[in-house]
């Protein structure tokens, strides 16, 4: 088991034990749905409310190494705690603040990795996470779990938000994009580009 196999199946664990809602995000749930690619680290987004944080910051801290100096103020700040494990892998914790990020929590799915059952955030919830995104790497992610799980997903559940999400941010290529992608049989097919 690699280092970040251990990572994420401990971090997993942790947040069971723990009774915390979470659900891994990120490159390793674009592997489990996309296609896999090269990440150092291990992201969660979990589910804690306002007047836990400080609480769940300690026990996650007993456990895994805070990087900010004031770990309750950073994620109050930012809503990330950054953390390395012992065995030096860096995990971004992300607490959830969003409606929808509630939701996907309550979407994700169960996926066995190495003997153990992970929530990972959903297909279609991690192809509107990415599609909105400016980042090529993100957009080519998002375009990877639409051409890999063609067939599987829930258009009836995703297409109307990203159309939600294409006129909220008065990017109508958004959903031309997403469009574009569910017609395309070929890898490449829906190009383009991060302007």
């Amino acid at each position: 088991m690699t280092p970040l196999e251990e990572t994420l199946l401990k971090a997993a664990r942790f947040f069971q034990e723990e009774g915390i809602p979470y659900m891994l995000v990120g490159g390793l749930a674009n592997a489990v749905w996309g296609e896999p690619r090269a990440t150092v680290d291990v992201d969660f987004t979990v589910w804690v409310e306002e007047a836990r944080i400080g609480e769940v910051v300690g026990r996650i801290a007993r456990v895994f190494s805070p990087l900010p100096g004031d770990p309750v103020a950073f994620v109050q700040q930012t809503r990330v705690l950054p953390v390395e494990s012992q065995n030096g892998v860096r995990v971004d914790v992300i607490f959830g603040l969003l409606p929808f990020e509630r939701e996907a929590l309550g979407r994700s799915v169960p996926v066995e990795m190495a003997g153990f059952s992970v929530q990972v955030v959903s297909p279609e919830d991690l192809v509107l996470m990415k599609i909105v995104s400016e980042r090529v790497q993100d957009l080519e992610d998002a375009r990877a779990v639409v051409r890999r799980q063609r067939g599987r997903l829930d258009l009836d559940y995703l297409r109307p938000r990203v159309q939600e999400l294409a006129r909220l941010l008065d990017k109508p290529e958004i959903y031309e994009r997403f469009c574009l992608w569910l017609e395309s049989g070929n890898p490449g097919g829906g190009g383009f580009s991060a302007s």
